[in-house]
């Protein structure tokens, strides 16, 4: 803006002189709304008018990215996405209803949050009045005719989604800003997403929500009432405005009483009342529903129970993965304090790293002098000294353990929490099956254990077993195709999961094993294929540098190597920092000829890469800056089986620049014969790129069939 010399935004119609009258109409409307809104947290229209026939408005330049994109590159803590951003959107959501502004189209793109994580609404276009009577309505109602649908599709109200503009007001935004809330916790819509539009809508307007909980470990039981609230699908049943919501999400983070209640038995009983006006009809609906309402709630309990179990021992699978897990287990522990096994373990996720080990401690002699008869942390707290040295303390500690725990299938199934050898842990679970047969829980971790201890053949007679019993079907059809993965049987590996894929369209981990499978057996496209199905839509944000990343070297194989660069560019950006990824884009533009690209992609690495690390020696290792050989010393070294397998790979790949096609051989031979053919810390497996990518020279450049390799 030349009269102040600021930078500011400038919206023009996409029409142009051309514009229909109606869209110029609905310009103006913007123009009008939107200027009248002056609010720290929206942002402010500067100018407006026209140039040769062109309608245009200048408002606040914010130097910012979408609230998804934000979500999904800092993946802020609950605290943060509430309190800095949520509250201060429905303030201006708020400010704006009292301004007698309806938005109407409130979503992740209209919410920009700035360098400082500010957020910013934007976007009027399709914003109403609600304190203008006369030409005001006529206008609105001329823009936005009954039967209708304005707004994007995933954050539609029911109201929206049925078309009925007379009935939008401001409770339409609080609907809006629920969806996106949830979204924001979770990672995915409150709905399944997927289908025709009017499919959509009609999920919309008579599918209940999911519960966030069940999506996400972050969504705890009141958070949980807020959420649902906001999407009730009757308007009187939500928040009635922003400020009340805002509110409660204060409250929330403040630990006072929220206000929000899930929905009672008595709203419950009035809506089916409606359908029998005659005295007999209703006592029987009253009769019924009570009991209903009893055996849902003996139900609901049971569920949970269930629930915080099977999160307990996929807490505990992931610790004995090596996974820091510090966070689930401190949630699962504020949510279920009283169930045996989470105590457990929250204190092996503190012992299993090293900054938090003394807590463990501390909390395992707490619980034993309040409640001295929690024999499985006196059991426990025993293993933990005898690691740590206290032989003593130990055998004391665990000969009590002993004689106080019971001999039945339940204590069996909580010991195998209190060890921290994974082998005496399935002997725990066999022990607990021996006494019950038909206990579930035990049966889950046995299977696990022994996958996890090396017992291939028990794992999957396990996952067949609790597959026949019908105990969360998905799962163990998915670890059955682990297990097949395993031996190597890759084949079945995708029939089982495209066997989840129709069980559950959604689960988007099927997509992406069934990706990795089909790459072991070298059907690049149909890899490429499956990875493609994760980034659809957006469907998968958080995880999608990953899935670019994966996709890249199946593109890079098969000859499509500007796709496979714009795939490496993509997890650059989408990780803000270097990774392997770099190292690739360098080889292939030296491919393609483009030297100059190369070598700044590999500066930029050098750069911003951490020093002293692994990843460091490697882009000097392509840089020249070290040698090959050194390298591979340094791998070595380290004693880390995947850094040696990297290490003769990029080695492998300096002497094939430097033209050295017999030591590039031997180094690709070298890569191969370490048989780290998957990612040692991933689960489900996940192949090992520099194995794949060797493997691949091999039968393309140094194979019999290959006229031109040369010893």
């Amino acid at each position: 803006q030349v009269t102040t010399k600021r930078v500011v935004a400038l919206k023009v119609m996409l029409g142009g002189p051309f514009a229909s009258p109606t869209a110029r109409r609905r310009f103006e409307r913007e123009v009008e709304l939107a200027a009248r809104l002056q609010h720290p947290h929206i942002v402010r229209v500067l100018e407006s008018g026209h140039v040769a026939g062109q309608q245009y408005y200048a408002m606040d330049y914010v130097p910012g990215v979408r609230l998804d994109q934000y979500l999904a590159v800092e993946r802020p803590d609950v605290r943060t996405i509430l309190g800095k951003l949520f509250v201060r959107v429905c303030d201006a959501v708020e400010y704006a209803h009292s301004h007698g502004v309806i938005h109407r189209d409130l979503k992740p793109g209209n919410v920009l949050i700035d360098e400082e994580g500010v957020p910013h609404i934007l976007d009027f276009g399709l914003a109403k009045a609600t304190d203008q009577p006369g030409p005001d309505e006529t206008l609105t109602a001329s823009i936005s005719q009954p039967g209708q649908v304005l707004g994007t599709l995933f954050y539609l109200s029911p109201e929206q989604a049925a078309g009925a503009t007379d009935r939008i007001d401001e409770r339409t935004d609080v609907y809006a800003l629920g969806v996106m809330l949830f979204e924001a916790l979770t990672g995915s819509l409150p709905f399944d997403p997927g289908g025709r539009p009017s499919e959509v809508m009609q999920r919309i307007l008579e599918a209940p929500p999911r519960r966030p909980s069940s999506v996400s470990d972050r969504v705890d039981g009141e958070l949980e009432t807020i959420i649902l609230k906001t999407l009730e699908k009757e308007k009187d049943r939500r928040y009635q405005s922003a400020t009340e919501l805002a509110d409660d999400l204060r409250r929330y983070l403040s630990g006072d009483p929220i206000l929000a209640r899930r929905p009672s038995g008595l709203y419950v009983l009035r809506k089916k009342l409606r359908k029998h006006r005659w005295s007999v009809g209703i006592v029987v609906a009253i009769v019924v529903v009570g009991l209903l309402g009893v055996l849902f709630e003996t139900w609901r309990s049971r569920r949970e129970w269930a629930y915080a179990r099977r999160k307990a021992r996929d807490c505990q699978q992931l610790l004995e993965r090596g996974a820091v897990v510090l966070g689930d287990a401190k949630t699962l522990l504020e949510r279920y304090p009283h169930l045996p096994e989470v105590g457990l373990v929250w204190s092996q996720a503190n012992y299993r790293n090293e900054d938090t080990r003394e807590s463990a401690i501390v909390y395992l002699e707490e619980q034993l002098r309040h409640v001295p008869s929690r024999w499985a942390c006196r059991a426990l707290l025993a293993e933990i000294y005898r690691a740590t040295g206290d032989l003593q303390r130990a055998e004391e500690l665990q000969a009590r353990a002993q004689r106080e725990a019971p001999d039945t299938a339940e204590a069996w199934y909580v010991r195998s929490f209190a060890t921290l050898d994974p082998q005496r842990a399935l002997e725990c679970a066999n022990e607990s099956l021996r006494r019950d047969p038909a206990h579930v829980p035990a049966r889950c971790r046995r299977t696990w254990l022994c996958l996890k201890t090396g017992d291939l053949d028990g794992a999957l007679r396990g996952a067949d077993q609790l597959i026949e019993s019908g105990e969360d079907p998905s799962d163990w059809i998915f670890l059955r195709g682990e297990i097949l993965a395993r031996q190597g049987r890759f084949r079945e590996a995708i029939e089982e999961s495209t066997r989840v894929t129709i069980i559950d369209p959604t689960r988007l981990d099927a997509y992406r094993f069934r990706g990795h499978a089909h790459r072991r057996l070298k059907e690049y496209a149909k890899a490429i294929a499956d990875y493609g199905i994760l980034l659809e839509g957006g469907r998968e944000r958080t995880a999608e540098p990953w899935t670019f990343y994966q996709r890249a070297a199946p593109l890079w194989m098969i000859g499509r190597a500007e796709e496979a660069l714009q795939d490496y560019r993509r997890v650059r950006i989408g990780l803000g920092r270097p990774f392997y990824g770099d190292a690739r884009r360098y080889l292939i533009l030296r491919e393609l000829g483009r030297e100059d690209e190369a070598d700044e992609v590999l500066r930029n690495a050098l750069r911003d890469v951490e020093d002293p690390s692994w990843l460091r020696q490697v882009f000097r290792c392509l840089a020249g800056q070290l040698a090959p050989d050194a390298l591979v010393a340094d791998a070595v070294a380290r004693e880390n089986r995947e850094h040696i397998c990297e290490a003769y790979y990029y080695a492998g790949e300096v002497h094939l620049l430097r033209g050295q096609l017999g030591l590039a051989r031997e180094r690709f031979e070298q890569c191969v014969a370490t048989g780290v053919e998957f990612d040692l810390d991933t689960y489900p497996l996940t192949p090992m790129n520099e194995y794949e990518l060797a493997q691949w020279r091999l039968d393309t450049l140094f194979s019999d069939a290959n006229p031109t390799s040369q010893p």
